[in-house]
């Protein structure tokens, strides 16, 4: 979250509509919400604009996860140094009346001193308002029914909210860049995550899958303002709209979509696996820059030789891996992951650049006389090339036979404007124009 703006952080007990409410607010599907108790375990955190006052909203884990889970001591952890820095304190209980646990996250909330609310889900009728007596017994006067799902009375919680802020709530910066890391689960990605801001922001446990949302937050890294988006472990492209893979899934691929750069994790002590090639093949789907992160390597033994080895299977392996940056890091020892911000800054920077079209089409010329195109029944011709679309950089040939340009041919012209034009780690395409014809020279 950007420290500069006040943070809200709504909390209760598990399956109470903690997340259905943070994604009313903000109007985004953005937490993942479903029937099933303790599904969010990460702090999600969004920039509000309600009447001109900015602040953060947060999404916390239900604080009444069972002790027997091996990762509730880590989550309730996180949540609770997390309203220990929060400004405001939004305590969402449900009808029909206070169950036992709102009176201990009560005497919690009440030990910490920070301005709170209290509002009550699920009040959606003239018939539960009645209820509504029944949680003055809690000692609490000031307290605001809402109906999260019918995003009922959210606007007189949001005036709630603003009228406790305090002084300040400036409109955000704008990030210098957003980077989303990505990668299958367990291959260090909210330890990454961590490693950027500088304190334990994700859940980092040796359980697949810890991290079921995308978790974002801001920081500065040599005066320069990133966005980093921890992306839920890929695992495979669940088919089931009632899955919590299928959502954490979408929300993966969304959070890519939206990135100006892709940082894409391999586990060094696993190797290149299935699961990795699919989230590679998304990633070049989605157009994105990004940089190849080889971690865990400190787990690795090696010599002067490990390194290029190791890139050149990948190379091999993966196909378009040699478009991308390839950085060996270690997460957890923070080696290298400085080199990682300075590549994104450059990725970002180069995506918005555009070669004048005078220069593309000389440059074309040059490579077609080069003697280097394969020419396979019939002579390849371009008339005129132009860019037609930045970040990534995206040109259009126009031609005098499509058919003649192979995988392979557009292969090449690809690798070689990138070589020209310094594009290396931004995934060039080019789009093919022209009348078709059959190879004999027949129309």
């Amino acid at each position: 979250m950007n420290t500069k703006l006040p943070v809200i952080a709504i909390v209760g007990r598990q399956n109470v509509g903690k997340s259905t409410l943070f994604n009313s607010i903000i109007r985004e599907k953005k937490a993942i919400v479903d029937s099933h108790p303790g599904l969010t375990r990460d702090i999600l955190s969004y920039t509000v604009n309600f009447h001109d006052k900015h602040f953060t909203i947060t999404d916390t884990p239900g604080l009444d996860l069972e002790s027997s889970s091996e990762l509730s001591g880590p989550i309730l952890d996180n949540a609770r140094a997390h309203l220990e820095k929060a400004s405001i304190i939004v305590f969402l209980m449900e009808y029909p009346a206070p169950a036992p646990f709102d009176m201990e996250i009560l005497r919690i909330i009440r030990k910490l001193n920070k301005p709170s609310i209290i509002a009550v889900n699920k009040m959606d009728s003239a018939e539960r308002m009645q209820e509504m007596s029944n949680f003055y017994e809690t000692g609490v006067v000031d307290i605001v029914p809402v109906s999260a799902l019918r995003r009922s009375n959210i606007d007189m919680l949001l005036r709630r909210i603003t009228d406790l802020l305090p002084s300040g709530g400036k409109a955000v910066s704008e990030p210098d860049v957003t980077i989303a890391i990505a990668g299958r689960p367990n291959a260090g990605k909210s330890t990454l995550m961590n490693a950027f801001l500088g304190y334990e922001r994700a859940i980092v446990s040796d359980i697949p899958g810890t991290t079921r949302d995308s978790v974002d937050d801001y920081f500065r890294y040599n005066g320069r303002l990133f966005r980093a988006v921890d992306t839920a472990g890929i695992r495979k492209k669940s088919k089931s709209a009632e899955s919590v893979e299928f959502y954490s899934f979408r929300r993966s691929l969304d959070s890519i979509s939206k990135s100006d750069v892709v940082l894409f994790l391999i586990d060094a002590s696993q190797g290149l696996t299935e699961a990795d090639k699919k989230i590679f093949d998304e990633i070049v789907k989605a157009g994105k820059p990004a940089v190849i992160a080889i971690n865990k390597w400190d787990t690795v033994e090696k010599d002067d030789k490990t390194f290029n080895s190791y890139k050149d299977k990948l190379v091999f392996k993966l196909y378009r891996a040699d478009d991308f940056p390839i950085l060996s890091i270690s997460a957890r020892d923070r080696q290298r992951t400085a080199k990682l911000l300075e590549l994104a800054l450059d990725l970002k920077e180069r995506a918005s650049k555009r070669v004048e079209t005078p220069l593309l089409n000389r440059t074309i010329a040059k490579l077609l006389n080069s003697g280097r195109v394969r020419q396979l029944g019939g002579t390849l011709k371009i008339y005129y090339a132009a860019q037609i679309s930045t970040s990534p950089p995206e040109f259009k040939f126009f031609v005098n036979n499509p058919l003649l340009f192979k995988r392979d041919v557009v292969r090449f012209f690809e690798k070689s404007l990138q070589k020209e034009f310094s594009l290396h780690g931004l995934p060039v395409s080019i789009q093919i124009s022209g009348k078709k014809r059959r190879m004999g020279g027949q129309e």
